[in-house]
């Protein structure tokens, strides 16, 4: 099972390696940060950049999370395991965590969706979103961003990925 560390915004990356380095390979399958690509204008062009879909935030699939906490104490970098007083650790819901599954690749990234809106109907024709337009809240057609509704750390946040609307009828 997935479960979130928060860990100092900024030092995902930072954090992620030094988890890797100092816990025991044994307690977990990966340690890893959930990025999505999106397109951005700069400089009169579009460029495609990767951003970390829950910035503070870094994920352990464990099947062992109290082992994983008490190794957590002899990581120096802020770490957190998200539950309550240190136990009953908050896993990702699996429902969520077998969504995000689908969408991610191997490097733990979410590729740009290609879609259309038919009326106030959204489309997704190619990429990690398909068949999962119920998810998408609201879509930025000026930054090519959709933002999909999940429950997540117990509550319910938005989150960003890429998709370019290619038609609107």
């Amino acid at each position: 099972m997935w479960y979130a560390v928060q860990v100092a915004t900024g030092r995902e990356e930072t954090a992620r390696d030094m988890c890797r380095k100092l816990l025991n390979k044994e307690s977990y399958t990966d340690i890893f940060i959930i990025r999505f690509d999106r397109a951005k204008r700069y400089y009169g062009a579009w460029h495609k950049e990767k951003k970390i879909m829950f910035p503070g935030y870094m994920f352990i699939d464990t099947d062992n999370p109290s082992d994983i906490y008490e190794q957590l104490k002899n990581v120096p970098e802020l770490t957190k395991i998200l539950g309550r007083e240190g136990k009953d650790f908050i896993s990702i819901e699996p429902g969520k965590e077998s969504m995000f599954k689908a969408m991610v690749n191997e490097a733990y990234e979410i590729p740009v969706s290609t879609g259309i809106i038919e009326g106030d109907r959204v489309i997704v024709k190619d990429g990690p979103l398909v068949g999962m337009e119920a998810y998408i809240k609201k879509i930025d057609r000026h930054k090519r961003i959709a933002v999909l509704n999940a429950e997540m750390f117990e509550q319910e946040i938005n989150v960003s990925v890429g998709l370019e609307i290619i038609e609107k009828y």
